[in-house]
């Protein structure tokens, strides 16, 4: 992780001065850099003792650094990670074309490595993100959201990433087809019960635990698992959401009136226990013929991913 984060400020240098400030901004704002970890323990599980996985872990973390500066934008949100997000440092325009930079750096690192597939392999993963990002965006207020289009949102905008860095892990160890696709399948269980955690986390954390601004995603028109579960139990919740989303903002009382009925509809214990069975998913999913220590890791990590308090 150290040669990761040594990695990530050489490839951040530009003498467009703003362009390494809010790399460096973002970068250096207290993620967890589960991806790129989960993309080291991935090759290591193989018993992968080069380094060619350290450049592909940071570009797994700056697409989802990219990922997350345009987010903000499209969110309006000032805060990230406890902190002011960029766009409220810099301005929307900065921020987006920051984001692009790192989208078109990671494809000078994945050409610098040389392997087609590999660059088949993420720019079929940007795709995807991408097409997440705007399916999340036509679903805004989507107030007949079923748990499987709520699912395929998740798949397809935030465990992606996590099923590409396993995917890379396993590719630069030099695993078969069918061991790549078997731990791709991992990081995609997981990316799923991490995306189910924050949403439960959205409706039951508070903001100085989270990190982060908390009970925002049905603000934002996100209409989540936690709120699913709920508006199937309680009609009143139902129409109380529906008033909001034809305002497309929360009134005095709003929020906390909505935390406590989707409590009240247990949302987020309902949510939390999907978690937990993508990640014992996730768990069962991994190989036994391989380094123990490792692989004990990669199932911690699975477990994390579904007990998280941040």
């Amino acid at each position: 992780m150290a040669l990761v984060d040594v990695c990530i400020h050489q490839n951040l240098q530009s003498d467009i001065i703003i362009i390494p400030a809010i790399g460096h901004y973002i970068v250096n704002s207290g993620g967890k850099r589960f991806r790129p970890l989960l993309c080291l323990l991935t090759a290591r599980l193989f018993g992968y003792h080069g380094e060619r996985h350290i450049p592909l872990s940071v570009v797994v973390e700056f697409i989802h650094t990219a990922s997350l500066l345009h987010d903000d934008v499209v969110d309006s949100s000032d805060q990230r990670r406890g902190s002011p997000s960029a766009n409220g440092v810099w301005g929307n325009q900065a921020s987006v074309l920051v984001g692009d930079y790192l989208f078109s750096r990671s494809f000078q690192m994945l050409v610098s490595d040389g392997d087609m597939a590999m660059l088949s392999l993420m720019s079929n993963v940007t795709n995807a993100l991408a097409e997440g990002e705007v399916l999340q965006l036509s679903r805004t207020f989507h107030l007949e959201m079923t748990e499987a289009e709520c699912l395929e949102v998740i798949e397809r905008k935030t465990a992606v990433l996590f099923k590409a860095a396993s995917e890379v892990g396993a590719h630069a160890a030099g695993q078969s087809p069918e061991t790549v696709a078997i731990m791709a399948e991992y990081g995609m269980c997981l990316g799923v019960a991490f995306q189910l955690m924050d949403d439960a986390l959205d409706y039951m954390a508070e903001a100085e635990d989270a990190g982060k601004p908390v009970g925002h995603d049905l603000e934002e028109g996100k209409i989540t698992l936690p709120l699913i579960h709920a508006m199937q139990g309680d009609a009143e919740l139902a129409v109380r959401v529906e008033e909001i989303s034809e305002r497309g903002c929360y009134q005095e009382g709003d929020r906390a009136w909505v935390r406590q009925r989707v409590a009240a509809q247990h949302g987020c214990d309902f949510t939390m226990n999907r978690a937990k069975d993508y990640a014992a998913r996730a768990k069962s999913l991994l190989p036994n013929d391989v380094d123990m220590d490792v692989r004990k890791l990669l199932a911690d990590l699975a477990d994390f991913s579904a007990h998280r308090p941040y």
